[in-house]
């Protein structure tokens, strides 16, 4: 396969995955937004992105007294995922100690979390989805580069 068509093939699976995220991240404030006349919609919302986030937005962020689809962690790792995927496709490139650094970060407040370390709250949750999601995109893009058959950072 000549290198013209892995990249377009990798770039619209770049593209694929941060119009995704948008769309996520655009559903979840649909949804509350929706239950005021279009429940039937609201509700298929809702389920779809419970499907995406097993915890239920907290009743602290609330559109028209409902509350947002997805909890805060998982708006900051979708918005930032969408951000690194879209800055990827415009040549950004992310150092290696910069990914290993946002990676613990990420993992070490979810490890922390479970493990009842500390008692986390939803800016703490936004935080560490920031990092998270930044940390899986670039995940997603490393992985590419290696079924491309790129080596090294």
């Amino acid at each position: 396969m000549s290198n013209v068509l892995k990249w377009s093939l990798k770039k619209a699976i770049i593209a694929f995955a941060a119009m995704f995220c948008v769309a996520v991240i655009i559903s979840a404030f649909l949804a509350p937004a929706l239950s005021g006349g279009f429940n039937a919609a609201s509700n298929f919302l809702y389920e779809f992105l419970h499907h995406l986030c097993k915890v239920h937005g907290s009743d602290r962020f609330l559109i028209l007294s409902h509350p947002i689809a997805i909890c805060a962690r998982c708006m900051g790792a979708y918005i930032t995922a969408a951000i690194t995927l879209y800055l990827y496709i415009h040549k950004f490139k992310m150092n290696k100690v910069v990914y290993i650094i946002i990676g613990a970060l990420a993992i070490g407040e979810i490890a922390a979390e479970y493990f009842n370390l500390f008692v986390t709250n939803d800016f703490i949750m936004l935080i560490s989805g920031l990092f998270l999601g930044a940390f899986l995109g670039m995940t997603l893009i490393k992985i590419l580069d290696w079924l491309e058959g790129k080596r090294g950072w």
